[in-house]
Order: C-alpha cells, then structure tokens, then sequence
C-alpha cells in the first residue's frame, strides 16, 4: 500500500468534509429561517460528508489491494 495514495484520499477527504462541515454549521446557526428550511439546508453538506466517507472508504481498500492508478476507470 502507498502511503503518499493514502495521505493524499485522507487529505483530500478531510478538506471536503471541513468545508462542508463549516457549511452544515453556518445553515444550522441561521437565526431569520425557519426550521424547515433549515433542515432542508442541512441535508446537502450532511450528503456530501457522507458520500465522501464512502468514497474514501473504498479508495483505501484500492489501495490495500495494490491497485494505486485509479484514473483508467
């Protein structure tokens, strides 16, 4: 397994849910919407945070597998 594959998924992973995260936080802080909306706000970076644990989930089970190129599928 390469470290520098793994570094960078985890990296890379940890940017996108720290961004979508601070997101999910500003929506949920806004004191003039209603919750409803609120709750509707909240549901894109919730989504997005999740699918990006599952993709880095699999991306390091590529990488314990030996397979390091993941640009020819």
């Amino acid at each position: 397994m390469k470290k520098k594959g793994l570094l960078g998924a985890v990296l890379s992973a940890l940017f996108v849910i720290l961004y979508y995260g601070g997101l999910l936080v500003l929506f949920a802080l806004q004191p003039d919407v209603p919750s409803w909306a609120r709750v509707l706000l909240c549901l894109l970076p919730l989504g997005v945070c999740g699918v990006t644990v599952l993709v880095l989930v699999q991306r390091i089970r590529e990488l314990k597998s030996g397979e390091t190129d993941d640009l020819d599928k």
